[in-house]
């Protein structure tokens, strides 16, 4: 499993540290999806499930639209936003998603490092 960290923690961090905003709200957003992969959240249940962070959450939101790891549909005038369904952000996504607390930390603390 260390060597999955890794590799894993070597593209992401790249793609983390091309955010300017808030990298922990965007991780933990990565991870949020990831552990729910198929399901479509409006934009307040997301920010409800990342402890109200909702300026954070926004910003990142439209980094990874704009980046196609997330997809933004309409339904009744509602935008819901899923995890996309390839490509290696998604991929990184659904690792984090497995990763327990202790390997959380460890990917916090080299996020915190590249700033």
């Amino acid at each position: 499993m260390i060597a999955s960290i890794v590799a894993i923690e070597e593209g992401l961090a790249q793609y983390v540290h091309n955010y300017a905003d808030d990298r922990h709200c965007l991780l933990e957003l990565l991870r949020f999806l990831g552990k729910h992969p198929y399901t479509r959240f409006s934009r307040s249940a997301v920010v409800h499930a990342l402890k109200n962070q909702r300026v954070n959450v926004e910003r990142a939101l439209r980094y990874l639209t704009a980046n196609g790891v997330v997809s933004s549909d309409s339904e009744n005038k509602i935008h819901l936003y899923s995890l996309a369904k390839d490509g290696p952000e998604r991929n990184w996504a659904l690792d984090l998603a497995k990763f327990d607390w202790c390997q959380w930390q460890v990917v916090l603390k080299q996020v915190e490092s590249l700033e």
